[in-house]
Protein backbone atom coordinates (compact mmCIF):
# COMPACT_ATOMS: atom_id res chain seq x y z
CA UNK A 1 0.00 0.00 0.00
CA UNK A 2 2.97 2.32 0.59
CA UNK A 3 4.63 2.02 -2.35
CA UNK A 4 1.46 2.18 -4.58
CA UNK A 5 0.77 5.14 -2.75
CA UNK A 6 4.69 6.91 -2.96
CA UNK A 7 4.45 5.58 -6.89
CA UNK A 8 1.57 7.79 -7.21
CA UNK A 9 2.92 10.46 -5.93
CA UNK A 10 6.22 10.30 -7.81
CA UNK A 11 4.09 9.81 -10.66
CA UNK A 12 2.40 12.81 -9.99
CA UNK A 13 4.97 15.04 -9.08
CA UNK A 14 7.00 13.89 -12.20
CA UNK A 15 3.71 14.49 -14.35
CA UNK A 16 2.82 18.15 -12.72
CA UNK A 17 6.71 19.29 -13.53
CA UNK A 18 6.58 18.49 -17.17
CA UNK A 19 6.65 21.76 -19.01
CA UNK A 20 8.18 23.72 -16.53
CA UNK A 21 11.48 25.24 -17.23
CA UNK A 22 10.62 24.78 -20.50
CA UNK A 23 11.36 27.49 -22.81
CA UNK A 24 9.13 27.91 -25.40
CA UNK A 25 9.51 28.17 -28.97
CA UNK A 26 8.77 31.75 -30.51
CA UNK A 27 6.96 31.13 -34.27
CA UNK A 28 6.78 33.97 -36.55
CA UNK A 29 5.24 33.89 -40.30
CA UNK A 30 5.34 37.06 -42.53
CA UNK A 31 2.94 35.18 -44.73
CA UNK A 32 0.08 35.02 -42.41
CA UNK A 33 1.05 38.36 -39.87
CA UNK A 34 1.18 36.59 -36.95
CA UNK A 35 3.53 35.76 -34.19
CA UNK A 36 2.61 33.28 -31.22
CA UNK A 37 4.73 31.10 -29.22
CA UNK A 38 4.39 27.04 -28.28
CA UNK A 39 6.38 24.48 -26.27
CA UNK A 40 8.05 23.07 -28.82
CA UNK A 41 8.90 22.97 -33.07
CA UNK A 42 5.48 23.23 -34.99
CA UNK A 43 4.24 21.68 -37.47
CA UNK A 44 3.37 23.67 -41.06
CA UNK A 45 1.24 23.74 -43.86
CA UNK A 46 0.32 25.25 -46.27
CA UNK A 47 -2.98 25.19 -48.77
CA UNK A 48 -4.80 27.03 -51.26
CA UNK A 49 -8.79 26.53 -51.05
CA UNK A 50 -10.79 28.35 -53.42
CA UNK A 51 -8.58 31.38 -53.98
CA UNK A 52 -8.26 31.46 -49.93
CA UNK A 53 -4.47 30.60 -48.88
CA UNK A 54 -4.60 29.19 -45.66
CA UNK A 55 -1.29 28.44 -43.19
CA UNK A 56 -1.72 25.75 -40.64
CA UNK A 57 0.43 25.45 -37.74
CA UNK A 58 0.11 22.10 -35.27
CA UNK A 59 2.38 21.38 -31.74
CA UNK A 60 1.66 17.93 -29.69
CA UNK A 61 3.16 17.41 -26.25
CA UNK A 62 2.18 15.18 -23.59
CA UNK A 63 -1.49 15.77 -23.30
CA UNK A 64 -2.10 19.39 -25.42
CA UNK A 65 -2.74 19.54 -28.60
CA UNK A 66 -1.93 23.51 -30.30
CA UNK A 67 -3.21 25.39 -33.30
CA UNK A 68 -3.07 28.14 -35.55
CA UNK A 69 -5.36 28.41 -38.88
CA UNK A 70 -4.41 31.63 -40.39
CA UNK A 71 -6.87 32.43 -43.21
CA UNK A 72 -5.97 34.66 -45.87
CA UNK A 73 -8.53 35.98 -47.95
CA UNK A 74 -7.25 39.12 -50.10
CA UNK A 75 -7.38 36.91 -53.10
CA UNK A 76 -10.92 36.75 -53.49
CA UNK A 77 -11.49 40.44 -52.16
CA UNK A 78 -12.88 39.78 -48.48
CA UNK A 79 -11.66 42.61 -46.11
CA UNK A 80 -13.18 41.47 -42.52
CA UNK A 81 -12.64 45.28 -41.23
CA UNK A 82 -15.61 46.42 -43.46
CA UNK A 83 -17.76 43.49 -43.23
CA UNK A 84 -20.34 41.93 -41.10
CA UNK A 85 -18.62 38.86 -39.52
CA UNK A 86 -20.80 36.93 -37.82
CA UNK A 87 -21.88 34.87 -40.71
CA UNK A 88 -17.98 33.57 -41.49
CA UNK A 89 -18.25 33.44 -37.06
CA UNK A 90 -21.16 30.60 -36.77
CA UNK A 91 -19.96 28.63 -39.99
CA UNK A 92 -16.68 28.64 -38.06
CA UNK A 93 -17.74 27.39 -35.15
CA UNK A 94 -20.00 25.01 -36.70
CA UNK A 95 -17.14 23.45 -38.49
CA UNK A 96 -15.42 23.09 -35.53
CA UNK A 97 -18.45 21.21 -33.89
CA UNK A 98 -18.80 18.74 -36.74
CA UNK A 99 -18.57 15.50 -35.00
CA UNK A 100 -21.80 13.86 -33.33
CA UNK A 101 -20.55 13.87 -29.81
CA UNK A 102 -18.79 17.60 -29.64
CA UNK A 103 -20.60 19.66 -27.36
CA UNK A 104 -20.48 23.24 -26.92
CA UNK A 105 -19.60 24.25 -23.39
CA UNK A 106 -19.83 28.37 -24.14
CA UNK A 107 -19.26 31.14 -26.09
CA UNK A 108 -18.19 34.69 -25.38
CA UNK A 109 -16.85 37.75 -27.16
CA UNK A 110 -13.41 38.67 -25.87
CA UNK A 111 -11.21 41.52 -25.90
CA UNK A 112 -7.23 41.06 -26.77
CA UNK A 113 -4.99 43.43 -27.44
CA UNK A 114 -7.49 46.01 -28.91
CA UNK A 115 -9.39 43.76 -30.58
CA UNK A 116 -12.45 41.80 -30.61
CA UNK A 117 -12.88 38.08 -30.97
CA UNK A 118 -15.09 35.28 -30.25
CA UNK A 119 -14.04 32.31 -28.38
CA UNK A 120 -15.84 28.98 -27.93
CA UNK A 121 -15.23 26.66 -24.98
CA UNK A 122 -17.00 22.72 -26.16
CA UNK A 123 -15.66 18.96 -25.09
CA UNK A 124 -15.68 15.94 -27.59
CA UNK A 125 -14.78 12.28 -27.05
CA UNK A 126 -11.30 11.05 -28.07
CA UNK A 127 -11.04 7.15 -28.19
CA UNK A 128 -13.29 7.08 -25.15
CA UNK A 129 -12.14 9.99 -23.40
CA UNK A 130 -13.49 13.39 -22.89
CA UNK A 131 -11.35 16.35 -24.39
CA UNK A 132 -12.05 19.97 -23.70
CA UNK A 133 -10.89 22.44 -26.26
CA UNK A 134 -10.57 26.16 -26.31
CA UNK A 135 -11.05 28.12 -29.30
CA UNK A 136 -10.32 31.75 -30.42
CA UNK A 137 -11.41 33.48 -33.66
CA UNK A 138 -10.10 36.86 -34.95
CA UNK A 139 -10.81 38.98 -38.05
CA UNK A 140 -8.07 41.20 -39.07
CA UNK A 141 -8.34 43.11 -42.35
CA UNK A 142 -8.29 40.15 -45.00
CA UNK A 143 -7.54 37.59 -42.18
CA UNK A 144 -9.55 35.27 -40.32
CA UNK A 145 -7.41 33.21 -37.30
CA UNK A 146 -8.40 30.34 -35.59
CA UNK A 147 -6.08 29.76 -32.31
CA UNK A 148 -6.98 26.65 -30.33
CA UNK A 149 -5.54 24.41 -27.97
CA UNK A 150 -7.19 20.99 -26.24
CA UNK A 151 -6.46 18.60 -24.12
CA UNK A 152 -7.92 15.65 -21.46
CA UNK A 153 -10.77 17.21 -19.28
CA UNK A 154 -9.64 15.38 -16.71
CA UNK A 155 -6.17 17.37 -16.50
CA UNK A 156 -7.98 20.39 -17.01
CA UNK A 157 -5.35 22.72 -14.72
CA UNK A 158 -2.21 22.01 -16.71
CA UNK A 159 -4.74 22.74 -20.02
CA UNK A 160 -5.52 26.18 -18.23
CA UNK A 161 -2.03 26.92 -17.62
CA UNK A 162 -0.64 26.41 -21.06
CA UNK A 163 -4.16 28.20 -22.63
CA UNK A 164 -3.27 31.05 -20.69
CA UNK A 165 0.77 31.40 -21.71
CA UNK A 166 -0.57 30.54 -25.33
CA UNK A 167 -2.92 32.42 -25.85
CA UNK A 168 -1.28 35.61 -24.18
CA UNK A 169 1.84 35.28 -26.48
CA UNK A 170 -0.38 36.16 -29.92
CA UNK A 171 0.92 38.99 -31.57
CA UNK A 172 -0.83 40.24 -34.46
CA UNK A 173 1.17 42.50 -36.90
Amino acid sequence: MRKTVLFLLISFWCFAGMGQGVEWVNVHSEKSKIKFKVPGQVQRDTSNMDGVKVEKFQYRDVANIFGVIASDFSAVGIDFSKSDNQEFYESMKQGSLVTSDAILVSEQTIAYKRMLGKEIKYTLLVKGKEYTYYKRFFFRGNFVYQVAIGGPTRMQNLLLDKKDLFFNSLEFE
